[in-house]
């Protein structure tokens, strides 16, 4: 859908609003959801995510969760307003400051040392009370019905998965799963994509719909394959030893790479 298409779901108030602001439509990410950026002259910038039909649930999950991490004093985009009347659901958020990590502009070592740190502080969180399950059994179940609704694309799987299916992967998965889970508090999609890093070395999140309970690896495993692929492989071991000068479990490592190709 255009914009055009999506503005009359929306109420009056916004409407007024984003007629006068610059809105621009921002592609990336494989949510179902549409994502502008909007330049309002006296407000300044902010980011307005619409969805409908299937992509409902999704929004309103990433809605909770990245209300749930602010409470926790989660660096996560503030929720400006939210509207969800059935047929659509849209939120406006605060632009966070800062760079992706693949585009800030610090010494590379600085970048994976606050990386680490940011993803090292999220883990340390308390996450007994937390109400949203990123466990192993969890993703697996999610996979499956990504699967069923063909919603898995082979054609941006890694390279060592290349003319694999994703029932291929799956099936690896139930062979190879690893008994017992560090449960932590994980983004669950911790890729540069969704981290952005300020001039000062503060790390935030954004995209926060798959943060839960969730074996630490989960995020390890898809920040070292960023990190290796932005800045070389031998950067990854800087990582480790930033984020709490861990030996990186070879096995889980590759386990969640795959289980993350599903998604």
């Amino acid at each position: 859908m255009t914009f055009g298409d999506l503005l009359p779901l929306l109420p009056p108030e916004w409407q007024s609003e984003l007629r006068a602001s610059r809105v621009r439509p921002v592609d990336g990410g494989m949510s179902g959801a549409t994502l502008y950026r909007v330049q309002h002259p006296d407000r300044g910038d902010a980011y307005l995510k619409i969805a409908s039909g299937p992509h409902l649930a999704e929004l309103r999950t990433e809605i909770e969760r990245t209300t749930w991490l602010a409470g926790r004093g989660v660096r996560v985009p503030r929720l400006l307003r939210v509207f969800d009347d059935g047929r659509a659901v849209a939120v406006m958020m605060s632009a966070l400051a800062g760079a992706h990590p693949g585009d800030a502009r610090q010494p590379v070592g600085d970048i994976i040392r606050a990386v680490a740190g940011g993803l090292f502080r999220l883990h340390a969180l308390p996450v007994h009370d937390c109400p949203f399950d990123e466990t192993v059994a969890s993703r697996l179940a999610q996979a499956r019905q990504m699967m069923s609704h063909g919603r898995v694309a082979p054609e941006h799987f890694a390279d060592r998965n290349r003319g694999l299916v994703p029932q291929d992967i799956y099936d690896r998965l139930m062979r190879t799963r690893l008994a017992g889970e560090d449960l932590v508090l994980v983004h669950g999609d911790a890729t540069f994509d969704n981290i952005l890093i300020d001039p000062d070395q503060n790390i935030g999140f954004i995209d926060c719909g798959h943060a839960g309970r969730g074996d630490r690896y989960l995020d390890l495993a898809a920040i070292t394959e960023a990190i290796a692929d932005h800045f070389g492989p031998e950067w990854v071991e800087t990582f480790a030893r930033a984020y709490g000068d861990i030996r990186l479990d070879a096995a889980k490592l590759a386990f969640f790479s795959d289980l993350y190709e599903l998604f």
